[in-house]
């Protein structure tokens, strides 16, 4: 191994600090002339202020006005002379004042600028332009050579009346001579930060030498791989702490090594190092473990005569094309699965990785990983990621049903009649129950007889109607399985011999029993599962139809119960008005008469009084019960309101729809009721008859004829047809007696 050399990096470092001091000196240099220059400008900028504040002084006070009146310096000239003079005696320096006009008006000791001259030694016009702008400027007078500063004078007013002109050369060497004395003092306390500093890296340099040659011995003491090779500096300073860092660090890798030592011999890892020429240089417990021998029989044997290894499928690798043989080849870290061929022929599938080595003799290190249980996880995870796949599908087909059967809900729930909803059905249960046969049976509404209403398939096993006790599905009020093999009896009314499978399963919902869905397969012997694979979507199918069923039965009962009087079962007035409207258009288009009966049970009234109420409610079930047994099936019965009728017959003539009306007359006639024992008497009845478009030419102008013929047949005795003949327009129908008979002995007409 070549040995650590640390000469180098001490003389870079020495080189640094000399460099770094050399820096700092000439820093130091550096910043003392920039704070030379600073103050340099810095005093003429200051000299100049100065001025400027002693111009604006006495241009103020020139202008100053006493409080009693009298006049300001400006105004007096013998004062302001005065004033000058002493200013200047004071001061040492010159004054001139001038005048809008630039005359001057005074001076102190200045006879280059007499009094009542004209101001002319501002080549630029500097005075005339701050008497015009009132803004302060400086100059140099180039008969004199110094340099001068303008201010204006102002009143209080703000208006300009003067200037005041200052030379400031001696302000300004005054400031100058004073940062002289002040940058001497900075050039010696630079000289002598720079002395400190020279004398500061003399003495690190000597320390830093002695301390880095102690560590020095110590790191290439322990470079050589001497684990015992310590630092012996005594010194308390930085030095003294790296040597007790260093010592510290020594200590904690030859522990650390004796620990590396002792997880290569326990750690689960197969780790095999070889020489440069292939030769095993040694293995850990692990490695011996996997490849299946002692590991004494292994050390300084060819790598290739004690691993055997083949690819990840089991196959032998080609020539050189191993993960051990590529690294040694190449120098280069290879990697890949393998299988060890043991000792006793059994194959253990592993990771191997081959790491070169940096040492100058080459030689790499060899990790082996088993991956058996891992394969073995990968096994179980594929088993369990078919499993998913066939659940998901299952999923993805139940997915399919349930948005089947929510479609054949929503068509259900959109029929308005039963025929609607059992086309529905036909059509859709061929698509869900894979082809099988089937019906649905209904209860009748006396609860007596199940009546098929639908049916699909080709095989009929079921008979069309029968009674609830022959299904065994409406006895036990759930599903009923018969077929061959199965010891369950057979309903009544199934026809076929037992060859075949069906189910009954009932249709119930809201707590009522509607009727059953039938279903035959006629294969069960050979798939005695049939039922099993559609159990779900059968419970679907029966749950959606029994609903929407209940549902369909529910509104008709309302329809039902909405169109019709509830006493007579007859439709009532408001059904009455909508479907004659109705009628009405369709016999004007086909050109057909359309004639209407209105009848009123004589004397109901009295009935009720003598009887009470409910032989009055007998009555007029009677009577709609006759109406119902003499009309088509084409004709509207009503009841208009109270003991009142209404029988609309399309199709029918005025004088037909006079005979109906004897009749039914006469059939009422012959009616004998009685109620608890009591005989109710003769029942008659008043008809008023009125025909379309003989005597209205609207369904309103129709039962108004119709209203005033009842009306006069009242009127003109009771029990009688009267018909209503066509009058001029405006006016009322004119009246035909059809029929008369005799007032009884009771009273009655």
């Amino acid at each position: 191994m070549r040995p650590l050399s640390l000469t180098g990096p001490l003389v870079r470092i020495r080189s640094q600090i000399v460099f770094s001091m050399i820096g700092a000196a000439v820093l130091i240099g550096f910043v003392g002339s920039v704070a030379i220059f600073a103050q340099t400008v810095a005093t003429r900028s200051l000299g100049l202020i100065e001025a400027g504040n002693v111009a604006r002084g006495l241009a103020n006070t020139l202008t100053f006005t006493a409080s009693d009146g009298s006049p300001s310096l400006l105004d007096r000239p013998e004062a302001l002379r005065e004033f000058l003079q002493m200013q200047h005696d004071r001061s040492l320096r010159d004054f001139v004042i001038v005048d809008p006009n630039k005359i001057v008006i005074a001076n102190a000791s200045d006879d280059a600028h007499r009094i009542g001259s004209h101001f002319d030694h501002d080549t630029g016009n500097e005075v005339g332009q701050t008497l015009a702008d009132g803004v302060p400027r400086q100059f140099v007078d180039p008969h004199e050579g110094v340099s001068v500063l303008t201010v204006p004078i102002e009143r209080s007013e703000g208006k300009i009346v003067g200037a005041v002109l200052l030379e400031y050369d001696p302000l300004l060497r005054a400031a100058e001579q004073r940062t002289s004395d002040l940058l001497w003092l900075v050039g010696l306390a630079v000289a002598v930060a720079m002395l400190v500093a020279a004398g500061f890296a003399w003495v690190l340099l000597r320390r830093f030498g002695a301390g880095m040659s102690h560590m020095m011995k110590g790191m290439e003491a322990l470079a050589k791989g001497d684990a015992t090779a310590r630092v012996s500096h005594v010194a308390k300073d930085e030095f003294g702490t790296l040597a007790d860092g260093f010592n510290a660090m020594a200590d904690q890798l030859a522990s650390a090594r004796a620990h590396i030592e002792d997880i290569v011999e326990t750690v689960a890892e197969g780790i095999v190092v070889l020489e440069s020429d292939g030769r095993i240089a040694s293995v850990n417990p692990s490695a011996a473990m996997m490849i299946g021998r002692r590991a004494d029989k292994i050390v300084g044997q060819p790598w290739d005569s004690v691993l055997k290894m083949h690819d990840h499928r089991g196959g032998a690798f080609a020539s050189g094309a191993s993960p051990v043989d590529m690294a040694l080849s190449t120098g280069r870290r290879h990697q890949g699965e393998v299988r060890l061929i043991r000792s006793d022929g059994s194959q253990l599938p592993a990771i191997a990785s081959c790491s070169p080595l940096s040492r100058l003799d080459g030689g790499l290190v060899l990790s082996l990983n088993d991956i058996s249980e891992l394969r073995h996880a990968e096994g179980v995870v594929n088993e369990r990621a078919d499993q998913l796949a066939a659940l998901n599908s299952e999923l993805h087909e139940r997915s399919e049903t349930t948005a089947r059967l929510v479609k054949l809900g929503e068509l259900l729930q959109a029929c308005v009649t039963f025929p609607e909803a059992f086309s529905v059905v036909g059509a859709a249960m061929t698509e869900f129950l894979g082809g099988l046969s089937g019906t649905v049976h209904l209860t009748s509404a006396s609860r007596n007889l199940v009546e098929e209403v639908v049916h699909w398939g080709g095989i009929k096993s079921s008979i069309n109607q029968f009674a609830p006790e022959d299904c065994w599905a409406l006895r036990r009020g759930q599903e009923h399985v018969a077929g061959p093999g199965m010891l369950t009896p057979r309903c009544a009314h199934i026809t076929e011999n037992g060859n075949k499978g069906y189910v009954c399963m009932p249709l119930a919902a809201q707590g009522e029993t509607l009727g059953i869905l039938h279903l035959c397969e006629p294969n069960a012997a050979e798939r005695p599962q049939w039922l099993a694979e559609r159990r779900q979507i059968l419970r679907g199918v029966v749950d959606t139809l029994a609903l929407a069923l209940a549902n369909l039965r529910l509104r008709e009962t309302l329809r039902q119960q909405s169109i019709r009087d509830p006493n007579t079962g007859l439709f009532n007035r408001r059904y009455l008005e909508e479907t004659s409207s109705r009628e009405l258009r369709r016999v004007e288009r086909s050109g057909q008469p359309l004639t209407m009966i209105m009848l009123d049970v004589d004397h109901f009234k009295q009935f009720n009084d003598t009887f009470g109420h409910e032989a009055g409610d007998l009555v007029l079930k009677q009577v709609a019960a006759t109406l119902i047994e003499h009309a088509r099936d084409s004709d509207i019965v009503s009841r208009y309101g109270g003991e009142e009728f209404a029988l609309v017959m399309p199709g029918c003539s005025i004088d037909e729809g006079a005979e109906r009306a004897e009749t039914l007359r006469l059939a009422i006639r012959q009616l004998h009721l009685a109620h608890r024992g009591r005989t109710l008497g003769t029942v008659t009845a008043s008809f008023g008859v009125a025909a379309y478009p003989e005597q209205a030419a609207g369904w309103a102008e129709l039962a108004n004829a119709a209203d005033h013929a009842l009306y006069n047949a009242k009127g003109e005795g009771r029990d009688r047809v009267v018909v209503a003949r066509a009058g001029q327009p405006g006016e009322r129908p004119a009246i035909q007696l059809v029929s008369t008979a005799r007032t009884s002995a009771d009273g009655q007409g």
